[in-house]
């Protein structure tokens, strides 16, 4: 098997198993016993052959598969009704962020719900989908990446101990992946290094990694952002100048770009100096 079957297979993992837990969550099943008893009673009277005999649902869990799950998925939909979006999306849109395509901005770009509202990642769906159409105006690239550090920032500071959303690490990742396309494009003059201390602040939030770890994601998602931040480093030049590390610390910035930041000089740099 080659690196890029390799890669997609353990995608088609956390995709799987991150969607039977999200429709666990849905159902209020305590285990996949409970699931599997549940789909069976469903399945069976539409013709299905018994599912939970076999352990699939287990071996599903557990990230038996070599390829894509594009028959269970089709079952499921028609018993849900959400689970091709749990699946493709993941929760709170974080798999459209991390794995759509950069090269469409209506994948990336209409994630970012600072663009609208700077508070926004604290609106519920419902509410979010009324604003969004009510909108006629929308931020710049540079002022939604600016306001929503500005926002996380003050989020993880304040004394209350509010807890950030996975909307928060969706957004996070759409940014930081936004602003690697723009440069792609061409050279860009958003430096953008804020967009990944973003995403790793949003990893080590507990409430975000507690949701990543219950659908046992958590590892592969950080092991995956640290990799296209890795890459970023090692092959543009102008955004490890931005970012302002010797090549030998690429891989442990990639790890943990935090302990290289001034906390009081990155706050000044944002205005926020009444905050300090």
């Amino acid at each position: 098997m080659d690196y890029r079957s390799f890669k997609d297979t353990e995608i088609a993992k956390v995709r799987t198993r991150t969607m039977l837990v999200m429709l666990m969550q849905f159902l209020r099943c305590a285990n996949v016993n409970q699931f599997g008893a549940w789909v069976n009673a469903r399945s069976e009277r539409l013709g299905w052959p018994d599912t939970q005999y076999s352990n699939k649902w287990y071996q599903l869990f557990d990230g038996k598969i070599k390829r894509p799950p594009v028959g269970v998925v089709r079952m499921l939909e028609q018993l849900f009704g959400r689970a091709e979006k749990y699946y493709h999306d993941g929760p709170a849109n974080l798999w459209r962020a991390l794995w759509g395509d950069a090269r469409d901005s209506n994948i990336l770009w209409k994630l970012c719900r600072t663009r609208i509202e700077r508070d926004s990642n604290w609106t519920d769906d419902f509410s979010w989908r009324y604003i969004e159409a009510k909108s006629t105006k929308e931020k710049t690239f540079r002022q939604t990446l600016f306001d929503f550090e500005v926002d996380l920032l003050c989020a993880i500071e304040s004394p209350s101990g509010v807890e950030l959303t996975l909307r928060h690490l969706t957004e996070a990742v759409a940014l930081y992946r936004l602003h690697r396309a723009l440069n792609h494009l061409a050279v860009s003059d958003v430096d953008g290094v804020g967009a990944y201390r973003c995403v790793v602040c949003c990893l080590e939030d507990n409430e975000i990694s507690s949701k990543l770890r219950d659908y046992g994601a958590y590892d592969f998602v950080r092991s995956e952002l640290e990799a296209l931040e890795y890459d970023r480093l090692t092959t543009e030049q102008l955004y490890l100048a931005s970012v302002g590390i010797e090549r030998h610390e690429v891989l442990e910035y990639a790890r943990n770009p935090l302990q290289f930041i001034d906390n009081e000089a990155r706050w000044k740099a944002l205005g926020l100096d009444e905050l300090i």
